[in-house]
Order: C-alpha cells, then structure tokens, then sequence
C-alpha cells in the first residue's frame, strides 16, 4: 500500500501536479516596507507619491499613564519604572509627531513589559543567574532569568509596533534615539558601574 501512494505522488510530481502547498500571502511576507524618511534622504527613487498620515492640529491633552502603571511595575533600584518610561516614549512620540496616531495601550503595554524586564535584571544582578532547586539542593538556572528573557521577547514585539507607526510616518531620522535603544544602553552603563 505505501508503495502505491509513493508511486502516484511521483507520478503527480512528474505531471506538474505539487501536492504540497503553496506560499501564497502572508501578512508580513516579503520585503519590508522602507521607512518615510529614508525614501525622503534618497529623494523618492520610486518617484510614488509618498503617503504621510496628516491630522489637523487640536488641542489634546497630555497623554498620561494610566493609575495602574505605577503599582503594577514600580522601578527597582537604579531602573525606571513603568510610569517613568511612559513618559520617555510620550515624549519621544511628541518629538516625532505620530504620538495621536498610536494607540495608547500600545504605549502602555511597552512600558509595562520594559518595567518588568528590568525588575528581572535587577534581581539577576542582586541574587545571581543561579538558585537552588527546592526539593534536590541541586544548582538550577534562577527563575529570574527565564521571565527576563520572555519579557524582553514581549517588550521588543510591543515595541515594534510603535516603530512601525513611527518608521512609516515621521519625516525625520530617528534610528538611534529611540527610548527603546536608550533604556538598554542605560541598563549596560548600570551594570559597568558607569
């Protein structure tokens, strides 16, 4: 019997009949999109019509972190805390001005998940990247470690759909100044002792 199945894929193979599955679309297949303002430093070469999100001036509000931030992720030690991040990246986005065009739970989440990745180096440094199993007495890696690394994971995908945004609509070059590049050369220069 698996010889016949054998022999009629091969038979389908040789008449131009795949059976397996095709490509296809995909969200998020393909080459990324460049972003706004590296099409504007190389003068359009596409020669499109560029598309740029515009909203008419208003009054807003400052946009301020939600009560909940500040008991859910306070900062340890030397690290911010979720609220102090908050305000970084508020203050980022006014600076590219795509902050009314993201969402402020985008914010929110980021900020939170960067807090808590921080509190978990914090306790790395404090207590080791080693533990003690509880039953066995045996050297195990700290649990610490495995959180850190899922919530810095949570907190570069919650951070790349603020850059997104940003890379597609600001008009400016805003590569290396991001609060996201600035919090992890902080944690570095923390750890250096600088």
């Amino acid at each position: 019997m698996k010889n016949q199945v054998e022999i009629k894929t091969l038979i389908k193979i040789e008449e131009g009949v795949s059976t397996m599955p095709h490509g296809g679309k995909r969200p998020g297949a393909g080459r990324p999109k460049k972003p706004l303002a590296e099409k504007l430093l190389e003068g359009n070469p596409g020669r499109r019509k560029l598309t740029v999100l515009e909203f008419k001036p208003a009054e807003h509000e400052p946009l301020t972190a939600p009560e909940y931030l500040s008991d859910a992720a306070g900062g340890v030690d030397k690290y911010p805390g979720a609220t102090e991040i908050f305000a970084k990246v508020t203050e980022w986005l006014e600076q590219t001005g795509c902050l009314r065009l993201i969402p402020p739970e985008h914010i929110t989440e980021y900020s939170l998940l960067k807090a808590r990745w921080l509190e978990c180096e914090a306790k790395n440094a404090r207590h080791g990247l080693l533990a003690k199993h509880p039953t066995s007495g045996q050297p195990i890696v700290s649990p610490y470690v495995r959180m850190g690394i899922d919530y810095l994971r949570a907190a570069d995908a919650a951070w790349n759909k603020v850059w997104a945004i940003v890379s597609q609509n600001s008009e400016r070059s805003f590569q290396h100044k991001n609060p996201n590049a600035d919090v992890m050369e902080r944690l570095l220069s923390a750890k250096k002792g600088v």
